[in-house]
């Protein structure tokens, strides 16, 4: 009988491709500029930012024949505050992983030595999804949860294997922690490893693991920064104390789509706020998520025509350039994934900058930087973790050097 192919398999070499892709996001553009930016070394004190808030002097028409000039007044100074706020991101792996992977002869890729790599990536985008939220630590709320599924507004802003709280609201009930199983971004969904806790519903808050639940009780993002309102703190500092000043120029669209007209709202409403000659073209930037990206672009393609005789040879004769419009009326443009969808931020990144206390960097002791893990006996298990930590605040110089423009139509599909 004729030897078959299932009698030689002990013979046949396995082939593994040496190419490992990467099958999720991580994308930290905005963290990455701020990071080049100004940094100022704090303390756990209170870090103090001088404000020249209010005008002072009186102006007036007097009589030089004998006439009095009056009294006068002098210029309003406050300062705002910010105070670091601690984040750690952990890694852990066993040692069967370690000594199975430390060759080219045993795998096509280091595991250990990928960890450190991809730890830090996690790292720097689990940031840039903080600087989209409001202060509290909320990354999205729920749209609707049923079994192991939640679908919120933009996946994005979670990762893979990321534990988040559930609170009915701000300073609510914490309805539990769950962990993230898969994100899909596509579909809204986040995908759990367990139920979603009892009680959970539409509107409740996802909240980063470890915060408190409360107002301004995390990393200030834009959100927290771009308000426009005469209500509430800002950096310690009451709204309401100063009312048109610690307020965020500000267009509401009321789910239009986006136009040159309301955009042009947006910029002259920010000129107005601090002068004609602020903000000039190049120290502004939109910062926007992909759905407004393709909302601009449409409105550039319903205004544009194809001149067919003018086309040369090499140029693109479908209805879409090559790559989306890189500026809005003028101004680059900051494409995020994780920023808020209906959302676009007139950004002033010369006023930003990171109070900052202990750089991103490995958690170390005396220089240790891996650490073993205990058994309930308090043996060692095989299995060791590491820890990357920093401490600080995103902080800006004043709300009134932003704009934002909410409210906007997401096109179908986003």
């Amino acid at each position: 009988m004729a030897q078959v192919n299932a009698q030689t398999l002990g013979l046949q070499l396995e082939k593994v491709r040496d190419k490992v892709p990467l099958l999720y996001q991580q994308d930290h553009s905005l963290f990455d500029r701020i990071m080049k930016r100004d940094v100022e070394k704090v303390s756990s004190r209170n870090m103090r930012i001088p404000l020249k808030i209010l005008a002072g002097g009186k102006a007036r028409q007097v009589n030089p024949d004998g006439g009095g000039l009056g009294r006068g007044s002098g210029t309003t100074y406050d300062v705002a505050q910010a105070t670091p706020v601690y984040l750690a991101f952990a890694s852990e792996m066993s040692y069967l992983t370690e000594i199975s992977t430390d060759s080219k002869e045993k795998a096509v890729e280091n595991a250990a030595k990928a960890e450190l790599e991809n730890a830090m990536e996690g790292f720097r985008t689990f940031v840039e999804a903080l600087l989209n939220t409001d202060g509290s630590g909320t990354l999205d709320s729920v749209v609707s949860a049923t079994g192991t599924q939640i679908i919120v507004n933009n996946a994005n802003a979670f990762y893979d294997n990321q534990d988040i709280q559930i609170f009915s609201g701000l300073g609510g009930t914490n309805r539990g922690t769950v962990t993230i199983q898969s994100v899909d971004a596509n579909n809204k969904a986040l995908n759990l490893t367990g139920n979603i806790p009892t009680g959970t519903t539409a509107g409740d808050l996802l909240i980063i693991d470890g915060a408190p639940g409360t107002a301004a009780s995390s990393l200030f993002g834009i959100e927290y920064h771009h308000v426009d309102s005469n209500v509430g703190t800002w950096m310690q500092l009451q709204r309401s104390t100063y009312p048109g000043k610690l307020d965020t120029p500000h267009v509401g669209a009321g789910g239009s789509a986006i136009t040159p007209a309301l955009v042009r709202l947006l910029i002259q409403k920010q000129r107005r706020a601090l002068g004609a000659s602020t903000g000039a073209k190049d120290s502004m930037l939109f910062h926007l998520g992909l759905d407004q990206e393709a909302a601009w672009e449409q409105v550039g393609t319903v205004v544009s025509q194809v001149i067919t005789n003018q086309v040369t040879g090499s140029s693109s004769q479908d209805m879409l350039k090559k790559n989306a419009p890189t500026t809005i009326a003028g101004r680059s443009t900051l494409v995020s994934i994780h920023a808020q969808p209906g959302r676009i931020d007139l950004l002033a990144p010369d006023h930003w900058f990171r109070a900052e206390n202990r750089a991103m960097d490995y958690y170390d002791v005396d220089g240790q930087t891996i650490f073993p893990t205990y058994d309930s006996t308090g043996g060692i298990q095989t299995s060791n973790i590491f820890y990357l930590f920093t401490g600080m605040q995103i902080c800006m110089d004043g709300p009134r050097f932003g704009a934002y423009l909410d409210g906007l139509q997401i096109p179908t599909g986003y």
